[in-house]
């Protein structure tokens, strides 16, 4: 897994296919979950599976404890469906930002 840091940068950093980050993506939480059957679960794999089968090109797990979120890489013309296909979750948009981390509470509202 640490491998694949320098292959994110370099996909982040030169004019590389987004789509190759969410290809990355996915193979990184097909590395993370073999290293331990603790890592997923059968309703977070169904999760997965809806959002690539909707089509995410790839995605992984984040946070621990309880109180992560699933991360998907979707191309434009598929964010419809994904969203379609995971509307019981709660969708939280998600954009590069070079300032840091700004958002310290999130609302659907707009809050």
């Amino acid at each position: 897994m640490h491998s694949s840091v320098d292959e994110a940068i370099n996909i982040l950093t030169s004019n590389q296919s987004m789509d190759d980050f969410g290809m990355l993506l996915g193979e990184q939480w097909k590395n993370k979950k073999k290293m331990s059957s603790l890592i997923t679960n059968a309703d977070i794999d169904d999760i997965y599976s809806k959002g690539i089968t909707a089509g995410a090109l790839g995605g992984k797990l984040l946070g621990a404890g309880g109180g992560g979120f699933m991360l998907f890489y979707v191309p434009k013309d598929m964010q419809k469906n994904v969203k379609d296909k995971l509307e019981n979750f709660l969708h939280v948009p998600f954009r590069f930002d070079f300032t840091g981390s700004q958002i310290i509470y999130y609302s659907e509202r707009g809050e």
